[in-house]
């Protein structure tokens, strides 16, 4: 199988950022390199947007995925809220009849488990350029607030960073080994 990652953000474009100053570029770049990793290590190929702090479009983020005839797109996020407490992991898909959606349900069950947080659900979104622009089922993680300041502590964690991509990456591979 062969997915694309997309690790949101990047170079000019740092996304959101915490009250402590942690970038969620820098956040999902280190997430998503481990999560790179674990699916290699089981034989899955894997196409992705950027392998440093780099600044790409959305529309090279999906031509690329799209040039690759890869599988599945999967974009990884940190979520942002004027409401400083708010926090929970959800995962968007383009519409409810997507392949993916039934692992993105998983990807919340899973994830939410593995660090505490909220379950916000799977949404449905016809507005991510990403979602809308690629030819294989995609889905988009917003992994917890990293507007939260307890949250953006945890990512200072390297266990917690671990227990992130642990949960993302076994839930890819549990859907690929069930195809």
């Amino acid at each position: 199988m062969k997915w694309y990652l997309d690790f949101g953000h990047g170079g000019k474009d740092s996304g959101a950022v915490g009250a402590y100053n942690t970038k969620e570029s820098n956040i999902v770049l280190k997430i998503g390199m481990i999560i790179k990793e674990s699916l290699e290590k089981h034989n899955q190929q894997v196409i992705t947007t950027r392998q440093d702090d780099k600044y790409y479009s959305l529309d090279y983020r999906s031509k690329k995925a799209n040039e690759n005839k890869c599988d599945y797109f999967v974009s990884i996020h940190m979520n942002a809220a004027t409401n400083k407490l708010a926090k929970g992991c959800e995962v968007w898909v383009y519409d409810e009849k997507s392949k993916v959606y039934t692992l993105s349900k998983n990807i919340c069950t899973n994830l939410s488990k593995a660090i505490n947080t909220l379950n916000r659900g799977v949404k449905v979104s016809k507005k991510f350029s990403v979602l809308r622009k690629t030819k294989m089922p995609a889905l988009l993680i917003e992994i917890d607030f990293i507007s939260n300041p307890s949250v953006e502590s945890n990512l200072a964690s390297e266990k917690y960073i671990k227990d992130i991509s642990s949960s993302i990456s076994s839930t890819l591979l549990s859907f690929a080994n069930n195809l």
